[in-house]
């Protein structure tokens, strides 16, 4: 099926939400085609400039001032780059020997510690070599920004580490914890296993100390101790809804049913690829959130029905200036190479969506989708090959 012709796996129709902004309405979970990648009408337009290039699968990025940022490839390079006009990246040394760098794993997540200006702290979630496994890295910038030093031991160790399923997006939310997306690592016991680290979101206290208001806190077993919610496949986006303390996330479904989800404590999200008859493996045959064998289990907010889109980072635009796409949550498209808008209600559920013509089947794969401190996007591509860019978005 041509790529335009099944944008957004959606049932779509267009129309005028709340304030008049324009937007594809949406019913979750449909199966028919959505309609041709194109402006809906009265949508605000945005300029998009491309301000690095020559890039090999950039994964992450997080601000550290408002003229500096810091970038991962997947490879296991880390830039230090800057909003001025026309400065290049420059090359970060750091340890990265114990790195495995495979088709999903490597060098991904970063952000900034919030006191960053003070400890020069930043921290990473990244494959390891021997053990084999996932970790969450703090580090410390140095004075000039050349050299990146590691500083104590994992933030988390232990994270599962599988042919497939990483997530590894890292977030630090109002509050100052850390939270960490994980796939399940295509292992069908882990998302559901409350001492597998798989298929969850973790919190943890930036030092990697247990937070005191973690759900399991108190566990005898010390991997429960990070677990803030279960049941998930392989979460890659991450996001804080401004001025709320709302936090969503977004996965990857099997062959169909990306999801969007509120970010909610001690809560299960349904996925369980098990096999009936009690026999090993990895069944994808099962329903994202499975609510005929969980029925307590959180429903997503949205869902891509079929087929998927490979959703990966998100991130909310806002401000005035934004125009009609004020206030949405933006969420890069991997399989479906753009953008998709979502329009979000004050309890966060997702009452309509909207394509973002600028950014859709014009520079590939999209990955990640950070907003800066002076509220313009930086997006970046995942092409490979050297040919990935970064860009950077504004209201036209």
């Amino acid at each position: 099926m041509p790529r335009r012709s099944r944008r957004h796996a959606l049932a779509i129709c267009l129309t005028l939400v709340a304030g008049g902004a324009p937007a594809f309405a949406a019913t979750a979970g449909s199966d028919l085609a959505p309609a041709e990648s194109t402006r809906p009408a009265r949508a605000s337009a945005l300029h998009v400039q491309t301000v690095q290039t020559g890039l090999d699968i950039p994964w992450d990025l997080t601000f550290l001032s408002p003229t500096q940022y810091l970038l991962t490839e997947r490879t296991g390079r880390l830039w230090l780059g800057s909003t001025v006009a026309g400065t290049p990246l420059k090359r970060v040394a750091a340890n990265l020997s114990d790195l495995t760098d495979t088709t999903e794993v490597g060098l991904l997540g970063i952000v900034a510690d919030p006191a960053f200006a003070a400890n020069r702290l930043f921290y990473t979630c990244q494959s390891h070599r021997s053990p084999s496994e996932m970790r969450v890295v703090r580090w410390r910038l140095s004075a000039s920004g050349t050299q990146a030093t590691r500083v104590g031991a994992p933030v988390i160790a232990g994270i599962p580490l599988g042919p497939m399923h990483a997530g590894c997006r890292v977030l630090v939310d109002g509050g100052g914890k850390l939270f960490v997306t994980t796939g399940d690592s295509a292992d069908g016991r882990a998302p559901q296993n409350l001492d597998n680290l798989g298929g969850k979101i973790l919190r943890v206290n930036r030092d990697g100390t247990i937070p005191s208001d973690n759900p399991y806190a108190a566990s005898v077993t010390r991997k429960r101790r990070y677990v803030w919610n279960w049941g998930h496949r392989n979460p890659q986006g991450l996001a804080m809804r401004p001025g709320t303390a709302q936090m969503f996330s977004a996965e990857h479904g099997p062959d169909r049913d990306d999801e969007v989800n509120r970010v909610l404590r001690k809560r299960n999200y349904g996925w369980d690829p098990v096999f009936a008859d009690g026999s090993p493996g990895y069944n994808q045959n099962v329903p994202m959130t499975n609510l005929v064998k969980f029925p307590n289990a959180i429903p997503a907010v949205w869902s891509s029905g079929f087929p998927t889109l490979a959703p990966s980072g998100i991130e909310f635009t806002s401000g005035r200036k934004w125009g009609t796409y004020d206030g949405a949550l933006l969420m890069a498209l991997l399989k479906d190479t753009g953008v998709l808008a979502l329009t979000l209600d004050a309890a966060g559920n997702v009452v309509a969506t909207a394509q973002v013509p600028e950014l859709n089947d014009t520079y590939g794969r999209i990955r990640t989708i950070r907003r800066a401190p002076d509220g313009s996007l930086y997006v970046l591509t995942s092409n490979g090959g050297g040919t990935d860019v970064v860009l950077r978005v504004t209201p036209a």
